[in-house]
């Protein structure tokens, strides 16, 4: 994880129970004697997420509909630290105020949450998911901490990213983006019902005295089909927006985008190459095992 990454050095679990007291009926003992939850269980996993920001972020208030995805905050938060990192070799890094815009903020709102609390970031989030933008709406109404920091726009295209989204007049300093990774909804199913049977494989290894969840019917990866897939996948997205990204130059600074697929890093930089000759920055992150990474560019 980044240096500064708050959860770096773990979860206290006794800590976060204080801020989010529902979790407390969800905490086990791993072997290792530590408190952990099960983290095939959709509900603990919530509400872990819940309390960390609760109790990391300076809100009062969080909640997301079932079945909405349900982010990892420590990964989510290397995003904006990286980023954070990017903007101050940049002119941002000398601004008093710096602005991000959020393409798919979904109804958890997590990336104007994190950066605002780190970094005092303004926000522009938007989502083409009516639904998303009424649920970050009440996350923000329900806490001071984002009211006038954080305004939502809805998308009302899903063939367009930027259009629509970015007025006349707006200039961002950066803009920041979870893409939709699958290619089909079938695809996302699969995926997720795998993950969560690792999950249990994995959870069945170590511990013993856990109720199982039924994967079938459990999907802790779960999440709209905006979330979670579009036609043609990652690579299609990050391609369309590369496209658009050339239209509005003069108006973000600097474009970066989640990419979780390694084999769409060359393929994308060649797309990039296509509307500009400066080259696609790769900025990895790695959070125990995994590694992630998010790509940049400007004009």
């Amino acid at each position: 994880m980044h240096k500064s990454n708050p959860h770096i050095d773990g979860y206290d679990m006794q800590a976060l129970a204080k801020a989010e007291p529902a979790l407390s009926h969800h905490l086990i003992k791993a072997p290792s004697g530590r408190d952990s939850i099960n983290f095939s269980d959709p509900e603990a996993v919530k509400l872990l997420n819940k309390a960390l920001l609760l109790h990391h972020y300076n809100l009062e208030y969080w909640d997301i509909p079932k079945g909405q995805l349900c982010p990892p905050i420590p990964g989510r938060a290397d995003y904006m630290l990286g980023l954070n990192d990017v903007l101050n070799q940049s002119k941002a890094g000398n601004k008093e105020q710096v602005s991000i815009l959020d393409v798919g903020t979904g109804a958890n709102l997590i990336y104007p949450i994190i950066g605002k609390a780190l970094f005092n970031w303004n926000w522009v989030a938007s989502d083409i998911n009516q639904d998303s933008i009424i649920n970050a709406q009440a996350i923000i109404d329900n806490n001071p901490s984002l009211i006038g920091s954080v305004s939502l726009r809805h998308q009302p295209n899903n063939k367009h990213i930027f259009k629509g989204i970015i007025e006349s007049g707006d200039y961002f300093d950066a803009s920041v983006c979870n893409p939709p990774f699958h290619r089909s909804a079938a695809e996302a199913l699969a995926g997720s019902a795998q993950k969560n049977k690792n999950l249990n494989r994995n959870k069945n290894k170590r511990q013993s005295n856990v109720k199982k969840v039924d994967s079938s019917s459990h999907l802790n990866f779960s999440g709209q089909a905006n979330e979670l897939w579009c036609e043609g996948g990652e690579f299609a997205f990050i391609s369309n927006m590369i496209n658009e990204s050339r239209k509005v130059a003069s108006q973000v600074g600097l474009f970066s985008c989640l990419v979780s697929k390694k084999e769409n890093l060359k393929p994308l930089a060649a797309n990039l190459k296509k509307v500009t000759s400066i080259p696609m920055n790769i900025h990895e992150m790695a959070q125990g095992n995994k590694i992630s990474r998010f790509i940049t560019w400007h004009f």
